[in-house]
């Protein structure tokens, strides 16, 4: 299932290094990552929609991206919630992450979202600023208009 065409539930469990039967579609789908992830790219990036659909290949690239990361951070912060963290046959025993491991896990996640969005927001002011319209110019008549009548 993809989140606003920009990340998948496979990627964000790829990052997160879990696995399908671990954290399937049918606990993902209930937190709705798109409305997340729609709230916050409308408060920092006007034109996100534009990025996606039609926008430079490397804006849309750090926009996949920073989609991924961040919706990986917002799962990994409820992990502790629904991945198992000790596991036993009878004989052996495993374990994989604490609550501290999730909260390390969280902000790793946060601060590779965070650095994408930075090169993003680099990416389109350099694009607003290279394409900015100029507002004001100057005609310089062929006639002084005060003095010489039209022909």
């Amino acid at each position: 299932m993809t989140v606003l065409d920009l990340t998948s539930f496979d990627q964000i469990r790829g990052v997160l290094a879990v696995s399908p039967s671990d954290l399937p579609d049918e606990i993902l789908t209930p937190y709705s990552l798109e409305d997340d992830l729609e709230v916050d790219l409308d408060g920092w990036a006007e034109g996100w929609r534009e990025v996606r659909d039609t926008g430079e290949k490397r804006q849309q690239t750090l926009l996949k991206l920073y989609a991924k990361y961040r919706c990986a951070a917002w799962v990994a912060a409820a992990g502790q919630n629904f991945m198992f963290t000790r596991f036993t046959d009878g004989a052996n025993q495993g374990q994989r992450s604490d609550a501290e491991g999730f909260e390390k896990l969280k902000r790793h996640m946060e601060a590779r979202a965070a650095s994408y969005r930075e090169q993003l927001e680099e990416a389109l002011s350099a694009t607003y600023t290279a394409t900015r319209a100029t507002l004001f110019g100057r005609a310089t008549p062929s006639r002084d208009p005060n003095i010489e009548g039209r022909s």
